[in-house]
C-alpha cells in the first residue's frame, strides 16, 4: 500500500501541474484517482467501501470500482474488460447473472415439460377417447349378434310349429277320410233311400213348397242304431263325450273372415240366418224356456244382426284340432254364444210350448259342456262330406245325439221372437240355413 501511495503522489503532482486531478475526482476513476494523498479523498471521502458500505449495500466497490485501484486480470465484474471498470449498466454480478441465467433455463425447461406434459395427456386422452369408441363398437356389434341370433330362434320356433301345425292337419284330415269311408260303409249297409220317397222319413209331408228333401241320406251314430227322427225314440248323450275331463281347450282364437277367405276354420265368428223367414239366430239372457228345463231360450230375432247374434265355431268334447283349422262338412262342432258362453244345446224330455217339438236352448259354459252341444254340419242337399265348409253355402245343422235338424217356422212365441225347434231328418226348407261372418 506504501508503494501504492508513493507513485500516486509522485503522479498527483505531475497531474496538479495539468490540472486534472480535480477531473478525476469528479468522473472517479478507480485505477486514475492519485488524488487520494492531497486530498484524502481515496480514504476520506471515496472510501465508500468501507465508510458508507457501498461495497456491502450498493455493491459500488464490484460494479463501479470505486474502491477498486483498476481492472485485475481474472476479475468477475461485468463490462471492466470492455469499458475499464466503470461500464454503464453493470448493475448485475455474474453470480446474478448465472443465476438469472439459471432461472431463464428453467423456466424454458418448464415451458417445455409443461408442453409435453399437455401433448402427453392429449395423446392419453385421444387413446382413452379411441378406446372407448372401440368398447362402444363392440358392444353394438354383440347386441347386433345376439338379436340375429334372437331373430333366427324365433324363425326355428315359428318353422316348426308350422311344420307340426300341418302335420296335425294332414293328421286330421286322414282322421276325417277314415271316418268318412266308415260312415259311407254304414249308409251302403243302412238300406236308406231318399226322404222324398222312404215313408220312414214321413214322405213328403215334412217339406214345404213342392220340394221333396234335400235327398241326403245322414249316416248313423258310431256305434248307436241309425237315426229314427222319433221324438219318443229317446237317447241320451254319452258321458264320456262331455267336457269332464276332456283335452279340449276351453277356449279358441276368435277369427275373423278377411279378404276372399270364405273358408270356414275352428274359432270363426258366424250368424246364422233362417233361409224362409229371414230371422237372425238369437238367445240372451232376458229370455228363458216355457217348458221346465229353464235353461237360456234360443229363438229367431229381427233381420239384421246385432250383438246377440254371433257364434264361435268349437271342436266337439274330447277333440282337439289345431286353431284355424279348416272344417268339413260331417264334421261335429260347437256353437258357442259369443256374448253369453252359452253353447247351441237340444234334448228330449222337454218340448217347445208352440209347436211340441224338440227345444232348443243355449246351455252350459266354458267348463260346462256335454255331447247334447254337438252338431253336424252338413251342405243342404247332398251333406258334402269331406267338403270344405264356405260362408257361401246353405247348411243343415244336425243334432248329433237326435239326429234331428235345427228348424223354425213362422210361429211367435212373442212379438219378434220366432220358435226354433230340433225336427225332423233336414229335408225341409224350414231346415236351411245362410251364414254371415264377422
Amino acid at each position: 500500500m506504501s508503494n501504492y501511495g508513493d507513485d500516486n503522489s509522485r503522479r498527483g503532482d505531475d497531474d496538479s501541474e495539468r490540472g486534472l486531478g480535480y477531473q478525476q475526482q469528479q468522473q472517479g476513476y478507480g485505477r486514475q484517482q492519485g488524488y487520494g494523498q492531497q486530498q484524502g479523498y481515496g480514504q476520506q471521502q471515496q472510501g465508500y467501501g468501507q465508510q458508507q458500505g457501498y461495497g456491502q449495500q450498493q455493491g459500488y466497490g464490484q460494479q463501479q470500482g470505486y474502491n477498486s485501484p483498476g481492472p485485475r486480470p481474472g476479475s468477475n465484474m461485468v463490462g471492466a474488460s470492455q469499458y475499464g471498470g466503470n461500464a454503464p449498466g453493470s448493475d448485475y454480478s455474474q453470480e446474478e447473472l448465472e443465476e438469472k441465467e439459471r432461472s431463464d433455463r428453467n423456466k424454458k425447461y418448464g415451458m417445455a415439460a409443461a408442453g409435453v406434459a399437455a401433448a402427453a395427456a392429449g395423446i392419453g386422452g385421444a387413446l382413452f377417447y379411441g378406446h372407448h369408441k372401440k368398447e362402444e363398437r363392440e358392444e353394438e356389434e354383440r347386441k347386433e349378434k345376439e338379436e340375429e341370433e334372437e331373430e333366427q330362434r324365433k324363425r326355428r320356433e315359428e318353422e316348426e310349429r308350422r311344420r307340426q301345425q300341418q302335420q296335425q292337419q294332414q293328421q286330421q284330415q286322414h282322421h276325417q277320410q277314415q271316418q268318412q269311408h266308415h260312415q259311407q260303409q254304414q249308409q251302403q249297409q243302412s238300406g236308406w233311400k231318399s226322404p222324398g220317397t222312404d215313408s220312414a222319413y214321413g214322405g213328403s209331408q215334412h217339406t214345404q213348397g213342392g220340394n221333396q228333401g234335400s235327398g241326403f241320406r245322414p249316416p248313423a251314430p258310431f256305434g248307436r242304431p241309425p237315426y229314427s227322427f222319433d221324438q219318443n225314440d229317446v237317447r241320451n248323450a254319452d258321458p264320456s263325450r262331455s267336457s269332464d275331463n276332456s283335452p279340449t281347450p276351453r277356449e279358441y282364437p276368435q277369427l275373423r273372415q278377411t279378404g276372399s277367405d270364405s273358408a270356414i276354420k275352428i274359432g270363426s265368428i258366424v250368424a246364422f240366418k233362417h233361409n224362409m223367414t229371414g230371422r237372425f239366430l238369437h238367445t240372451d239372457r232376458s229370455h228363458s224356456t216355457e217348458s221346465g228345463s229353464n235353461q237360456q231360450l234360443v229363438f229367431g230375432f229381427r233381420w239384421s244382426p246385432d250383438e246377440n247374434d254371433w257364434w264361435q265355431v268349437l271342436p266337439a268334447n274330447q277333440d282337439q284340432p289345431v286353431p284355424g283349422s279348416i272344417v268339413n262338412f260331417g264334421t261335429q262342432i260347437r256353437l258357442r254364444h259369443l256374448e253369453t258362453g252359452r253353447h247351441l244345446h237340444s234334448h228330449y224330455n222337454f218340448r217347445d210350448s208352440r209347436s211340441g217339438q224338440n227345444e232348443v236352448t243355449a246351455y252350459g259354459d266354458q267348463s260346462r259342456s256335454d255331447e247334447n252341444d254337438h252338431w253336424v254340419i252338413e251342405r243342404w242337399g247332398d251333406g258334402g262330406y269331406g267338403s270344405t265348409w264356405n260362408s257361401h253355402d246353405v247348411v243343415v245343422l244336425r243334432h248329433y245325439v237326435s239326429g234331428m235338424s235345427l228348424h223354425s217356422h213362422d210361429i211367435l212365441i212373442s212379438e219378434d221372437v220366432q220358435s226354433v225347434t230340433c225336427f225332423g231328418p233336414g229335408g225341409e226348407e224350414n231346415d236351411k240355413w245362410r251364414i254371415q261372418c264377422q
